[in-house]
């Protein structure tokens, strides 16, 4: 393992309902990237976006090359979760399967960002979610985290409450809030990360 690395990946959700939240989703998601360049670790950037089709837009990017555009955000569609994340957490797996030990990241980080409540999802569900994810937590010891709207999905999830963040769309700035919570967390974790790193 690279105790000098972390790879952070993102699977968003950008369905219709949110349109009108799009500049707010954008400019959150742009401060927490900028933020997180001034890790003191290398970060790598993985982000997949699903909405009326699935599209990775960075794979293991370095984090300082990461420039976000518009045309990233407007997917529209019905919301299928349980397949994108199952999908997103295969890909990162078999990728650093094929990685030398040496150059795989101490910590992977994946956050899910999510709005609708339909689910289109035809391959898994969520008990094979679940279950992927404790086996991730458990055995590679990834760390999972979720910004939703509302908060069943935690819990089906297999997500800890303390790594999910609510957020209410009538509330101003809600993106912008949120991903500034996420910072927070993610940073704390990462420290701890590191200082468990140096001190082993």
């Amino acid at each position: 393992m690279d105790n000098n690395l972390h790879e952070l990946v993102f699977v968003l959700d950008h369905s219709a309902e949110i349109k009108n939240l799009y500049d707010d989703a954008e400019n959150g998601f742009k401060a927490f990237i900028a933020s997180q360049k001034k890790a003191v670790t290398s970060t790598a950037f993985t982000l997949d976006v699903f909405g009326s089709e699935y599209v990775t837009v960075f794979d293991n990017t370095p984090i300082e090359k990461v420039k976000l555009s518009k045309e990233i955000f407007p997917l529209s569609g019905v919301c299928s979760l349980i397949d994108s994340a199952e999908k997103a957490i295969y890909d990162v797996g078999e990728r650093l399967n094929r990685t030398y030990e040496g150059c795989r990241p101490s910590k992977v980080i994946v956050t899910f960002v999510t709005f609708g409540r339909d689910n289109a999802s035809k391959k898994h569900t969520y008990n094979e979610l679940a279950e992927i994810i404790k086996r991730q937590t458990e055995v590679y010891k990834w760390s999972f985290f979720l910004i939703t709207d509302f908060s069943i999905n935690m819990e089906k999830m297999n997500i800890p409450e303390e790594n999910t963040i609510i957020i209410k769309k009538n509330e101003p700035d809600c993106f912008t809030r949120a991903y500034e919570e996420l910072d927070k967390k993610i940073s704390s974790l990462r420290a701890k990360v590191l200082e468990e790193n140096t001190q082993g």
